[in-house]
């Protein structure tokens, strides 16, 4: 089984139905397997090998798609990172990782090898780090996405091809994609790829790359290029449903909401402004996406939806939990089919990842009488900024580095647009320093990704920490109170 083997296959059945739309640029089918197969040639060219571990650090395009792909077809492991990430960060990820090479869309300095994606005539640039090492883990890898999982301690999420052929063979039950079907995608692809992506295309469904954040540019795309359906963050949808124009969206038959949690003025706004509820989905990387609320998203807007068919869900330790709105609550836990292989760094096989066969989540939720699950908190403080996670500690470290900075509390803080907004209170060596929030931000965007530097940064004395352990004492995840 390789995943490269479902293009090629879909390439051979939908020919010249276009596979993906970037602008006034269209891919076919039969172009993007032509053209996975040339930059495969390259890449070999350039020494990839079986079971190298590569990076793809690019921006959404056509050719991130033919990139990853043409990786998949040499049998390499593709290890992508946020285009966004800044220098230390990448560095980070290839030393931990010990890629063997990296692909960038920017050249960065001396050392690169310069491939073009053809058709597209996007340049990518190639860099060999540690070409040596190879994997020999015994399992066919296809991906290694190196995040933070549930734990908050950064970790690579390995999937093979055959556990993402699972996942969206399990997915499409609910969603239903065939070649009929034109997606259009705002997401960021080194975040959200296997579960959809992947499935999109093996289905002979059309991409449709959305033009620009704004509104009025993607009501454009979405009648211009027929699209049938949207998947998105809450982000999009809270500028879609603020929308002035009288344009309509006659075509879409599902708008999926993903990547945090949907506020319920999003979705009441969005109903009113285009009579079109939006469905929220629940995925994780680990083990792909596993609730959607197609049925009845407008009765419940709340719910993540049922649980997928092929998926069981179970709830533990609930009597530490309230119940909510007549609901048992507890710690969610999923089993089936499609869940990652394991952990790369530190390794840890799926059976020791795993909790007796089942994926602690980190969410605490419960069902209605009806099976719709209802999430309601994290065991961890993550941010959820704009579909982006943030982990306090990473931001906290940055700012710690500061000269001026004595310690900081990093939090999440409700945000109408944005779902959260990163917020800190940072306490300085010396009142008197000549530091203020601004040159804070500043410093933290040298090394931080723009979405992780705190928008407000408060000053104050101290910090409150338990008295057992010494650990930070965060605000309630959201509203910046204790």
């Amino acid at each position: 089984m390789n995943l490269y083997a479902l293009l090629k296959d879909a390439g051979l059945r939908y020919g010249e139905n276009p596979a993906v739309i970037d602008k006034d640029t269209v891919v076919s089918y039969r172009d993007l397997d032509a053209m996975v197969c040339e930059v495969a040639d390259c890449l070999r060219d350039f020494g990839v090998l079986p079971g190298q571990l590569i990076g793809l650090c690019f921006v959404n395009s056509p050719a991130y798609i033919v990139i990853t792909y043409a990786l998949w077809k040499l049998e390499a492991v593709v290890v992508p990172i946020d285009a966004d990430f800044k220098d230390a960060e990448i560095r980070e990820v290839c030393s931990r990782m010990q890629l063997s090479a990296m692909i960038h869309h920017q050249r960065k300095g001396e050392g690169w090898h310069i491939g073009k994606c053809p058709k597209v005539e996007v340049p990518f640039y190639f860099k060999p780090l540690y070409p040596n090492v190879r994997v020999e883990s015994g399992i066919h890898m296809a991906f290694v996405r190196f995040t933070s999982g549930t734990t908050g301690a950064r970790k690579g999420v390995v999937l093979s091809h055959e556990r993402i052929y699972e996942r969206i063979c399990s997915v499409n039950k609910m969603l239903k994609i065939t070649a009929e079907d034109r997606v259009l995608w705002t997401l960021p692809m080194s975040h959200h790829f296997v579960s959809t992506i992947v499935l999109y295309l093996a289905c002979g469904a059309g991409i449709v790359l959305a033009e620009g954040i704004w509104s009025r540019s993607i009501l454009e795309t979405i009648q211009r290029r027929n699209v049938t359906l949207l998947y998105a963050s809450p982000f999009y949808y809270s500028l879609l449903a603020a929308d002035s124009s009288d344009m309509m969206m006659p075509g879409v038959r599902l708008a999926i909401s993903t990547a945090s949690g949907l506020p319920a003025w999003i979705c009441k706004n969005f109903y009113h402004r285009y009579q079109l509820p939006l469905a929220q989905a629940y995925g994780i990387i680990e083990i792909g996406l596993v609730c959607i609320n197609t049925d009845r998203p407008w009765e419940k807007p709340d719910s993540v939806g049922p649980v997928l068919p092929d998926y069981q869900l179970g709830t533990r330790n609930t009597q530490a939990y309230p119940d909510t709105a007549g609901m048992t609550c507890g710690e969610v836990f999923f089993r089936g089919p499609g869940f990652f292989n394991g952990y790369f760094d530190p390794w840890i096989d799926e059976q020791y990842a795993l909790v007796d066969g089942w994926f602690e989540t980190g969410d605490i939720g419960g069902l209605d009488a009806d099976g719709y699950l209802y999430l309601h908190a994290r065991k961890n403080h993550v941010i959820n900024t704009a579909g982006m996670k943030v982990f306090p500690r990473e931001v906290e470290a940055e700012l710690n580095r500061h000269p001026e900075v004595a310690e900081s509390c990093v939090y999440g803080r409700d945000n109408q647009r944005l779902g959260q907004i990163v917020a800190a209170r940072v306490v300085l060596h010396h009142k008197d320093a000549e530091i203020d929030s601004g040159g804070l931000k500043a410093f933290c965007r040298q090394s931080l990704a723009t979405y992780k530097v705190p928008e407000k940064i408060d000053f104050t004395d101290h910090i409150e920490k338990t008295a057992a352990t010494g650990k930070i004492v965060r605000p309630q995840q959201g509203s910046g109170k204790w």
